[in-house]
């Protein structure tokens, strides 16, 4: 089984492997979006009709778009992690909305950091953004620093109707390099200033 998942992987990390929801996926998609831990920050926890729907969004996102909050795993063990990956946000811009959640026994790790970087490629090589945008809960710190972390640029509140509020949004604009290249560099510079 664990062999057949690691076939399945079309986008893969250091640690991570990305698929496609599947309607076989309720129960994944139930422990991550039924969990108030995971979803305190965007409106949960869901009911099992709002989870369902949620996964049918994602998966017809795929089909329309290319592109949908990917569920990820743990190459090491299969492990379900959480999901990553894209939703419309300025299509008319070329600029779709990153956006990660992540099961709380894999805080901490560096792994949604990791899992964002992936999809980040991933959006300027394969889906051809110009752009990427990105919002967070005003007291959710932890995703306040991995965007930072990432290179996204504070540019303005903006309504979140799931929430009923303002909410900061970000922007990180495609790179004239391929971002590989640019994360090297930077990479490189903050290990010569630390």
């Amino acid at each position: 089984m664990s062999g057949m998942l690691h076939e399945s992987y079309f986008l893969k990390s250091e640690r991570l492997g990305f698929r496609c929801w599947s309607k076989d996926d309720l129960p994944l998609a139930r422990e991550l979006w039924g969990d108030i831990e995971v979803t305190r920050f965007f409106g949960g926890p869901f009911s099992d009709e709002e989870i369902s729907e949620r996964l049918e969004r994602e998966i017809t996102r795929m089909n329309t778009h290319q592109f949908q909050y990917w569920p990820i795993y743990l190459l090491a063990d299969n492990e379900h992690v959480g999901c990553c990956g894209l939703r419309p946000y300025k299509l008319e811009d070329e600029i779709p909305e990153l956006g990660f959640h992540l099961r709380p026994k894999y805080w901490g790790r560096g792994l949604a950091p990791e899992a964002a970087r992936a999809v980040i490629d991933y959006a300027f090589e394969t889906v051809g953004a110009k752009g990427l945008s990105a919002g967070h809960h005003p007291e959710n710190m932890a995703s306040k620093k991995v965007l930072e972390k990432l290179g996204f640029q504070y540019k303005h509140d903006e309504f979140f109707a799931t929430l009923g509020m303002d909410i900061p949004y970000y922007l990180l604009v495609r790179p004239s390099r391929p971002f590989r290249e640019n994360r090297a560099d930077i990479e490189r510079a903050s290990e010569k200033g630390s």
